[in-house]
């Protein structure tokens, strides 16, 4: 079985291919070649042939003319002389028929060639030596020439003969070029198989060496080795983000099992403990059930977005902004311009606003202000989150969009939240052919700004 298998792997191979196709398109070379060749060689010798016997069937019809034709004189002295391949048979009026020396092994065959006359001017006697016919009438005398095409034979056969070696010589030596080049074409491409074979789960920060060419092969490994690192980033970023997760669950796990046994400890002694801690149980809960459902949608955000979903985001903004204004503690206003329709899923977008504003929030003075704006610009959708809150350091504009990183640990610590929002909001706008990015503004505060692709105005052409 793994003999078979081997079989099949070494005819499968780039080498084993090129050959064949080599052999092949040699092959068919050849051929092609040699059958241009012969026919036009042969058609030309075919055409002196027919002169040559349109030139002896003038000669015969000239001694028909005579009053008494000798026609042994005319055979002997005109025929063999200068047309030694040519044979005639000549019926005369009276019924005898004259055959030229040597005609005999032809004058067999008579019968088979004059039926054959109207399908070809020449055939192939048993030697496969090609005979050229023709017959005419005169006075009611009947002639018949018979060429033998000695000069067409003896091409034909030097043709077979060149075309036999010139195939053979030019398989053998070119299979042997062919391997050797197609061997050292592969090896870089062999190597580069058997290193990426070599890898495991425990080794996946290798990279493979990057050969000099073929380009394609060299193409191929620097691809390798960036899917790789891509591979590794993806990997790392699982384990940081697990790691994270762990984190942040085990601190409010933590917190509430402090709280259970103080209750268990002091709550009948101390009623009022019972009641604040069920309110900061309540609090960690919900907490952990906001981590949770923002982790299951992190999680989705993996898959790209549904095509062809649009929204107006006019509306859902002004719907939001209405809900945020009794909530929100600092100055809340709005600029949103009618009718902005974009390439986004309704719940997207208003996931995105959502959770724009409540960061604004949690990171703004009660007396600052959060705005909100919602414009269209040319071909793109321009959606602005503004705030009078700290600015954002350049080296951290970047990071705040990674899961669960916090600029000042100690300080969000005490705002709250889960670290996911923007994590979040950059993915869900990626994934509608989005981009986002945070700016500073003057005198102080920053910008979240979102550019999304337009679509058809509704209800407009």
């Amino acid at each position: 079985m793994k003999h078979t298998a081997a079989s099949k792997n070494r005819f499968n191979t780039m080498v084993f291919r090129m050959n064949v196709s080599y052999i092949l398109i040699l092959l068919a070379t050849v051929l092609f070649i040699g059958i241009i060749v012969s026919t036009i060689v042969s058609y030309q010798l075919y055409k002196n042939t027919k002169t040559e016997v349109r030139h002896i069937e003038n000669l015969l019809v000239l001694t028909a003319k005579k009053k008494h034709p000798d026609w042994d004189s005319a055979i002997n002295n005109v025929i063999y002389e200068n047309h030694p391949n040519v044979y005639v048979h000549i019926e005369t009026p009276d019924g005898k028929t004259i055959y030229s020396d040597g005609s005999e092994s032809i004058r067999d065959k008579e019968h088979s060639m004059a039926q054959a006359k109207g399908f070809f001017p020449f055939l192939l006697k048993s030697d496969t030596m090609p005979v050229y016919y023709d017959r005419i009438s005169y006075r009611h005398y009947t002639f018949k020439i018979y060429a033998k095409m000695a000069a067409v034979h003896e091409f034909m056969e030097s043709m077979v003969r060149v075309l036999f070696f010139s195939l053979l010589a030019g398989a053998l030596i070119g299979s042997f070029v062919i391997y050797k080049l197609s061997r050292r074409l592969s090896k870089p491409l062999t190597d580069l198989t058997s290193m990426i074979k070599s890898l495991t789960a425990e080794n996946l920060q290798f990279n493979v060496a990057v050969p000099k060419g073929p380009a394609e092969v060299k193409d191929l490994a620097i691809a390798f080795n960036h899917l790789m690192d891509r591979l590794n980033q993806q990997v790392q970023r699982e384990k940081d983000f697990v790691s994270d997760a762990s984190h942040e669950l085990r601190t409010p796990l933590a917190a509430i099992h402090g709280h259970v046994n103080l209750i268990l400890r002091r709550g009948k002694d101390h009623p009022e403990v019972i009641e604040r801690s069920a309110r900061f149980i309540n609090e960690e809960s919900k907490r952990m059930q906001r981590l949770i459902d923002q982790l299951l949608m992190a999680a989705k955000l993996d898959q790209p977005a549904a095509a062809g979903e649009t929204a107006n985001l006019s509306i859902i903004a002004k719907n939001i902004s209405e809900d945020f204004k009794p909530v929100i503690r600092q100055k809340f206003t709005s600029e949103i311009e009618e009718d902005v329709v974009a390439a986004i899923s309704e719940d997207h977008f208003h996931s995105i606003i959502v959770s724009l504003l409540d960061n604004a929030g949690k990171y703004t003075p009660k007396d600052g202000w959060v705005r909100l704006e919602v414009r269209r610009k040319g071909e793109a959708c321009i959606v602005s989150v503004q705030n009078s809150g700290p600015a954002i350091p350049d080296e951290e504009k970047e990071k705040i969009f990674e899961r669960f990183y916090r600029i000042d640990k100690s300080r969000n610590s005490k705002i709250g939240g889960t670290g996911l929002g923007l994590a979040i909001v950059k993915q869900l706008v990626e994934i509608n052919g989005g981009e986002i990015r945070v700016s500073d503004l003057e005198p102080s505060g920053c910008s979240f700004t979102v550019k999304l692709k337009a679509a058809v105005r509704q209800g407009k052409d």
